[in-house]
């Protein structure tokens, strides 16, 4: 089976936020996350049901405003670099148990 598809669109909330519409393309489950903190719960538990074996595709409004397109950016990138050093742990981790040198002891 290959990446299910999943689609997150950005949208305004009319209130001067934005919100974040999570659809799974398998099965059209739509969800509403109106922060990031919530969008990776929401997509961590929905992706789990496919093995985390998915691909995301961004999509945005037109109504978000500049304010609107920086913030979440923000956001996103602070999140990526989480994720980032989550990765690089894992890796590390895993060099560490492949070549049995630990460079931090």
């Amino acid at each position: 089976m290959s990446a299910v598809k999943f689609i997150s669109h950005v949208e305004s909330d009319g209130l001067g936020g934005w919100f974040i519409k999570l659809t799974d393309t398998f099965d059209n489950t739509e969800v509403i996350c109106k922060d990031l903190d919530e969008y990776k719960e929401k997509i961590e538990d929905m992706g789990a049901e496919y093995g985390n074996d998915i691909e995301v595709q961004w999509t945005r409004s037109q109504l978000l405003t500049a304010a609107n397109y920086e913030d979440i950016e923000s956001k996103m990138a602070k999140l990526q670099e989480e994720y980032q050093e989550e990765i690089d742990k894992i890796n590390q981790k895993n060099e560490e148990i492949n070549t049995g040198f630990n460079p931090n002891a």
